[in-house]
């Protein structure tokens, strides 16, 4: 059977099941067993097609965050992760094709001096092999699955008619299909890829936290790309596996929330498809550290966390596959900086200004906007108590439907913010990644932030040098109050939550009402706080 008739299958036995769920005596529990049986079917078809179907499946795989089970029920997120770094290997000979094609007939065994048949990572649209240059250099070819141009045309038909049927709210959302095969199509092109990955370079060579492959340009080709061979890497969302290692968690969440703000609020320049099959940890340089009393007397204790303080490898960030990026203008990067600055300091009027400019001011979706970049910029608008619960436990407002959040992707598109849905998608694979880690969300927000208040300054400064060339003593306390206002947002949400259950029974004030009442004993303990960090914790933790 054919490839399209498999997957209209798959999909008519879907829409079946689940117009059944309603008519169950327990609907929730219908539901529940049609997502894990649902997952369980789109993985396999996932990965016995391969290709956009392997990539629409890391799509979902992806896409957590504040909308919770509104958003994707997490039964496809979890079946759906593996694809992002484990696809079927396809056998060498059929690789060589592709490579065949792209160097003038010549094998690849005759252009590298050896060449591993088994690959060492194989993902929706190529398969990496690792390799031995004529002159030495350890090496790592990606090749395109050769079949993908014969089915690219009948495939993207079948999402297309996807797109047209599913309709959740009533909304036609098949331009995001079409927004799917234009990103697709660039991911295609390997010389467009590595052009993204210099430029990256460039952007973050300041960093020693993340290190971008240099790519081999005289083995590369546009199905082809060959870049240097990284060892000893670690998966960025092993938590386990990083502390096995010798990572703190909590120093790679920094260096990863770090890294894709400067990215987004400094350059404009963002990484497309940051899953966790992209975004690598390997060490950076061992430390010394001196030995415990226990270890003295031959004795350890393992411990499930490590601290900043006793780990002894310093991380850095590897990243992987460039061939999606989303640029934003100079003038759109300083707005949403400027929406991130206003949030921070829970200035409704000017996030509701900033917000407006990107969704408009029809039907109110604006609100959705700080919400989406985190629950705790609830104060950005008008906040009820239950809404203050909800930011305490990183989920949308209570009141939220899945028709508000289809409004609110159609507004933002509309509105000719395709980079910026690209954008938003980018920070919540990170937000995802970040989750796993356990990384404290005041610490991500302390990276918005810091690079949010850079992003602006470099834009009056007329100087993208500004980051790795130090600040002026202005930016630098300009820096150190918006860590402060990170810490005042948090202290407000955990004073405030216990309570939110009185003022709602109440009915009288509002938690906007109570933040300005605690917001003056809130600055006393973030600023207290803010300087213990200083003294205790490991620079980089700052973000």
């Amino acid at each position: 059977m054919g490839r399209a008739m498999l997957a209209m299958q798959l999909f008519e036995k879907g829409k079946s099941m689940y117009a059944q769920c309603e008519a169950d005596p327990n609907p929730e529990e219908a539901y529940e067993r049609t997502h894990r049986l649902m997952a369980d079917e789109c993985l396999k078809l996932a990965q016995s097609h391969g290709g956009i179907y392997n990539k629409a499946a890391q799509f979902v795989a992806s896409l957590q965050g504040g909308a919770g089970d509104k958003g994707i029920p997490k039964a496809y997120i979890e079946a759906l992760k593996v694809v992002t770094d484990k696809a079927p290997f396809k056998p060498f000979s059929d690789m060589d094709e592709c490579f065949r094609e792209e160097f003038g007939g010549k094998s690849a065994k005759e252009v590298f001096a050896s060449i591993e048949e088994t690959p060492i990572a194989a993902a929706s649209l190529a398969q990496v092999h690792r390799a031995v240059t004529k002159d030495g250099r350890h090496v790592a070819v990606k090749m395109q699955y050769p079949w993908l141009k014969h089915h690219l045309a009948s495939d993207f038909a079948v999402f297309t008619m996807f797109g047209q049927q599913i309709k959740p709210g009533g909304f036609d959302l098949s331009w995001l299909v079409r927004d799917f095969q234009v990103s697709l199509t660039a991911e295609l092109d390997f010389e467009g890829e590595a052009a993204n990955a210099e430029r990256c370079a460039r952007d973050l060579a300041h960093r020693p936290d993340v290190l971008v492959p240099n790519v081999i340009k005289e083995f590369s080709s546009k199905r082809v790309m060959t870049t240097e061979y990284v060892p000893d890497m670690t998966r960025v969302d092993n938590r386990e596996g990083l502390i096995k290692a010798g990572y703190d968690p909590k120093r790679v969440g920094a260096a990863l929330a770090s890294v894709f703000s400067e990215m987004v609020f400094v350059h404009g320049h963002v990484h497309g498809d940051p899953h966790a099959g992209n975004v690598y940890v390997r060490p950076r340089k061992p430390l010394p550290r001196a030995k415990s009393a226990t270890e003295e007397n031959g004795k350890s204790h393992h411990k499930d966390e490590v601290s900043a303080s006793s780990t002894s490898v310093e991380p850095q960030i590897v990243l992987l596959d460039h061939g999606l990026y989303h640029d934003i203008s100079d003038e759109l990067r300083a707005d949403f900086c400027e929406l991130v600055r206003a949030s921070v300091n829970r200035d409704a009027f000017s996030a509701r200004k900033m917000s407006i400019k990107f969704c408009g001011e029809s039907g109110g979706l604006y609100r959705f906007f700080p919400l989406v970049l985190s629950p705790w910029f609830v104060f950005s608008s008008d906040v009820t108590a239950a809404d203050l619960q909800a930011a305490r436990k990183g989920a949308l407002p209570p009141n939220t439907k899945l028709e508000d959040i289809g409004k609110f992707l159609i507004s933002l598109h509309d509105e000719g913010g395709t980079n910026m849905l690209g954008v938003l998608h980018s920070l919540g694979y990170t937000r995802g990644i970040l989750n796993d880690l356990k990384f404290p969300e005041h610490l991500r927000l302390r990276a918005f932030a810091k690079f949010a208040t850079l992003g602006l300054a470099e834009r009056v400064n007329k100087s993208s040098a500004m980051v790795s060339s130090g600040v002026s003593s202005t930016v630098a306390i300009s820096l150190l109050l918006a860590q402060v206002r990170v810490e005042v947002l948090k202290w407000i949400i955990a004073v405030l939550t216990p309570v939110a259950p009185i003022l709602a029974i109440a009915g009288k004030g509002s938690p906007g009402l109570a933040a300005a009442m605690v917001s003056p004993a809130a600055h006393g303990l973030a600023a207290l706080a803010v300087f213990i960090a200083r003294l205790t914790e490991h620079p980089e933790l700052m973000c």
